[in-house]
């Protein structure tokens, strides 16, 4: 179910960064195809994703990492899952790293990349909406948001999606890193004990390697 909804994203953002018009800045690369299906990557130690430079260890305090997936050709989009099997509250996280639409960075005025930004996060945000309530039929309360991260430059403001399911509580976040990466972010938890899973949640975050510059 988890590999299907983030098919439907894949596919959905290939084609917005195909439609794009060449105004804004440049990917990391161009040379790269979406896969048919993700590749699960096998890897002991820490993950190095190169495009980025962002390092993702093995483990995070009680956070363990369970699996990492490719979702194209050059290794651009990719996404890295941990589980922390804290007792009582299980918290699965997933991290997704993946570049923005293709843009130039040429001629546009310098209050356009702002706006521009927020379009995408809303594209971002409007893709996963349709996508979780075609596989998550019974899902309740699904509401959107403004949320923020870590980074070593300071808080980066973005997007938040949440629904709650069968007395689990799901929460998507997603952001722009420097105009180039999209980050976005999955919680998933049992309500019963979202004050706890907040906290776990706020520390992991200031270890990631955009919060911690490495």
């Amino acid at each position: 179910m988890q590999q299907a909804l983030r098919l439907i994203m894949v596919a959905s953002f290939w084609f917005i960064l195909s439609g794009i018009s060449d105004t804004m800045q440049t990917p990391p690369s161009t040379d790269s195809e979406p896969l048919g299906r993700p590749v699960s990557v096998k890897i002991s130690g820490p993950l190095i994703h190169e495009p980025s430079g962002f390092e993702f260890p093995e483990s995070y305090d009680s956070f363990s990492r369970s699996l990492i997936l490719r979702y194209d050709t050059a290794g651009l989009d990719m996404s890295v899952h941990y589980n922390d099997k804290w007792a009582g509250c299980k918290l699965a996280t997933t991290f997704y790293v993946y570049p923005t639409p293709r843009t130039s960075g040429t001629g546009a005025p310098p209050d356009m990349t702002p706006s521009v930004q927020e379009g995408w996060l809303e594209e971002q945000i409007q893709n996963s909406k349709y996508a979780i309530k075609h596989y998550h039929p019974s899902l309740q309360s699904l509401t959107t948001g403004t949320t923020t991260t870590p980074t070593a430059d300071g808080n980066l403001n973005g997007r938040l999606l949440t629904f709650r399911e069968a007395g689990t509580f799901s929460e998507q976040r997603v952001f722009v890193y420097k105009t180039i990466w999209f980050l976005k972010y999955r919680f998933t938890y049992p309500e019963s004990c979202r004050t706890e899973a907040a906290s776990r949640i706020q520390s992991l975050l200031s270890q990631l390697p955009w919060a911690t510059g490495s």
